[in-house]
């Protein structure tokens, strides 16, 4: 039986940036996880990361860039990694930061 993969999504150039733009705006130009005000080129967090990443809104998130390391480079990371979960599927259910 053949099940069919989905493709990750890579935005380039004018549609990334507007994808940026539109997590800004979705999130406040907060970080999701402190409320640190993020200013509008910073770049989103996507989750899940790694092999699974992909420029859609429903895995992208604003993070400062303290919790952004704690996300990936300490004790903190699982914790930091579930309440971005919880973020997402907070506003798109199930489709939140879902693993394909």
């Amino acid at each position: 039986m053949y099940i069919p993969k989905n493709k990750r999504v890579r935005l380039k150039g004018k549609k990334l940036k507007a994808l940026n733009h539109e997590i800004h705006v979705r999130d406040h130009y907060r970080c999701g996880i402190c409320g640190q005000e993020i200013e509008e080129g910073e770049k989103f967090h996507h989750e899940p990361c790694g092999i699974y990443k992909s420029d859609e809104i429903n895995k992208g998130m604003l993070l400062c860039g303290k919790c952004h390391y704690k996300r990936h480079f300490t004790g903190l990371a699982e914790i930091i990694k579930e309440k971005c979960i919880q973020y997402l599927r907070g506003i798109y259910g199930d489709e939140g930061a879902k693993k394909e």
